[in-house]
């Protein structure tokens, strides 16, 4: 597996996160609710690595710790998800670099 393709797995499994921490906050007062979030794993492959998202309980009760525990991995998720985005343009810089060079 290319190192493009790793990073878009990274950046699919931080959305799919963002997605489920949200619904939390959004959640976070109904009745019943039980906050989840992802535990997210990386898996060897023959051609690389690959992540995967398994979805998990959070071990908090009530409303505000729920709300408390979204929003600060939300912020946590959104500093690796423009992480990875500033990784993915510094390889397309490179390969944009190497196809010019190619053309010379």
């Amino acid at each position: 597996m290319d190192i493009l393709r790793m990073v878009e797995d990274a950046m699919r499994a931080a959305r799919y996160r963002q997605a489920v921490l949200a619904s939390d906050a959004a959640n976070a007062t109904s009745a019943g609710f039980a906050p989840k979030d992802i535990a997210l794993s990386v898996q060897r492959e023959s051609g690389g690595m690959r992540f995967a998202a398994a979805i998990r309980d959070v071990p908090v009760t009530g409303a505000v710790a729920t709300v408390e525990y979204a929003m600060g991995a939300i912020a946590k998720n959104a500093v690796w998800y423009r992480a990875l985005a500033q990784q993915t343009r510094a390889i397309l810089r490179e390969f944009r670099t190497v196809a010019e060079e190619a053309r010379r």
